[in-house]
């Protein structure tokens, strides 16, 4: 199907060049996991982590509680659509940025943070100032069979797990979807780092996510990350959809009361409101990525 055929190209091209950095770092560290050939490198500015050749975290060496990702921002938009979350579950850890982030900006919510490879981990904390705890507990499993198994709820889910040179399928399939949001609360919400055009002829995948999400959520939130081809998709279980003006009006008064997101206000301002077309593209299916819920990992590159 020539659809399908036109996922895979962009998924290939996906992780190629979005993000940019024109230092000249040192490699710190090199490991061959399982998973992810594992690179961390440092310019004495900033610190990153990398999947192979894909860059998948960022630090800040004199503020490690600050990511020059400027994406990991956009999640905090949820406090928009739900002001009293307490409990979050992080889908992939990387360099542990966002949940860094969370920990130092709400004291009261209570974290778990899947991560598929323990190698990772150990380079969080080694590397990247991240620390778990009572607060901050990291579970050593798969994703989607954590969600499977697990009866714990959670106010906010984070989905921003990447792999090197594969995109897991399993992660983005409708199957996963209508699980993942067995996981929520009552009034949940859902936030997915996406990497995709939104307009043009490269926002297929956009568009089978959001044709996924449609059936589950009663109001869906897309937030172009500017400048770059990362999008912040939110979806809530409950409430009807706020407009543009009122999802801006909110972030103004969280950066105003927390203070903790400068540019919040002006990261709500890039929600795209045109109409998402999904009347032509197909569901993305367990079966289609081969995987009948296992990992399915298709390679890009």
């Amino acid at each position: 199907m020539k659809l399908w055929g036109d996922l895979r190209k962009v998924l290939a091209a996906m992780l190629d060049h979005y993000r940019t950095y024109t230092g000249y770092p040192k490699t710190l560290f090199t490991k061959a996991s399982e998973h992810h050939h594992i690179v961390v490198t440092d310019d004495g500015q900033v610190r990153h982590l990398k999947f192979g050749e894909s860059l998948q975290s960022g630090m800040y060496v004199d503020d490690p509680a600050k990511s020059d990702f400027r994406y990991t921002e956009y999640f905090h938009l949820a406090w928009v659509f739900k002001r009293d979350i307490r409990t979050v579950l992080f889908l992939g850890l990387g360099g542990g940025s966002t949940p860094k982030k969370f920990h130092v900006d709400y004291p009261s919510i209570e974290m778990d943070i899947v991560e598929i490879d323990p190698a990772v981990v150990e380079v969080a904390e080694r590397y990247f100032h991240f620390r778990s705890g009572p607060r901050l507990n990291v579970i050593i499993d798969d994703a989607r069979t954590y969600l499977a198994n697990s009866t714990k709820r959670y106010d906010l889910i984070v989905h921003d797990a990447y792999f090197s040179e594969a995109v897991p399928y399993h992660l983005i399939t409708r199957e996963f979807f209508h699980l993942a949001v067995k996981r929520l609360t009552p009034a949940g919400v859902f936030a997915f780092n996406l990497i995709s055009d939104v307009v043009g002829p490269d926002n297929t995948l956009f568009r089978a996510v959001y044709k996924c999400w449609n059936e589950l959520f009663s109001a869906i939130y897309v937030f172009p990350v500017e400048g770059k081809r990362n999008v912040m998709l939110i979806g809530c279980l409950v409430g009807e959809p706020l407009t543009k003006d009122e999802v801006v009006k909110g972030a103004a008064q969280l950066r105003d009361e927390w203070g903790n997101v400068p540019l919040l206000e002006t990261h709500a301002k890039h929600m795209h409101t045109s109409r998402v077309r999904i009347d032509d593209i197909p569901f993305l299916q367990d079966d289609v990525a081969g995987s009948d819920g296992g990992r399915g990992y298709v390679p890009v590159g």
